[in-house]
């Protein structure tokens, strides 16, 4: 009999220390999975860092809403435009450009609608060209990088809460100086 409950203890701990293999696997196994996807995010971010960097970008800030950052862009793109006019002259061949800058703007315009982030703060960072075809001038955009940032949440803090840090804080420096004292 009492072998039996050693080895119904035995097993019990076996199985304990089973589960807890198990539970340690899992934890594992999604440390891993954060590990990936933060390795994926610096990959990222790195490609962001360099593409502001290369010498045609038109890099807004942020704005408060897709709609917003669509119009900084359209601006940003419009003054580009005038400068490579003024550069260029009559070289400059602003119908296809404008041409060009309305394909990639109702794209952009398309993919933030299908993606439902009109109400998000965004960045819009695009690379483009210019390009030499038939003795013109072209603007020709490359690419749009569209950032948007969703809120993680949010916080609440009240003037009563630090009005109440306030007093327990100055409580705790009288006991403090009173042990001092004594």
């Amino acid at each position: 009999m009492s072998e039996e409950k050693t080895s119904v203890s035995e097993i019990d701990i076996i199985l304990k220390r089973i589960r807890e293999l198990e539970q340690e696997i899992e934890r594992l196994r999604k440390a891993g999975i954060e590990r990936a996807e933060k390795e994926k995010l610096l990959k990222e971010l790195r490609e962001l860092v360099s593409a502001t960097r290369e010498a045609n970008v038109i890099n807004i800030r942020i704005a408060t809403t897709a709609r917003g950052a669509i119009f900084r862009l359209k601006r940003g793109v419009w003054a580009l435009m005038g400068q490579l006019k003024k550069q260029y002259k009559e070289k400059f061949d602003l119908e296809t450009s404008k041409s060009n800058w309305a394909k990639m703007a109702s794209l952009i315009i398309r993919k933030i609608n299908e993606a439902g982030l009109t109400d998000y703060p965004t960045k819009i960072i695009m690379t483009y060209d210019v390009i030499e075809q038939d003795e013109k001038v072209i603007f020709k955009p490359k690419e749009a990088r569209i950032l948007t940032f969703e809120p993680a949440g949010h916080l609440l803090a009240t003037f009563e809460e630090a009005e109440k840090e306030e007093a327990k804080e100055e409580v705790i420096e009288v006991k403090e100086g009173g042990e001092e004292e004594e």
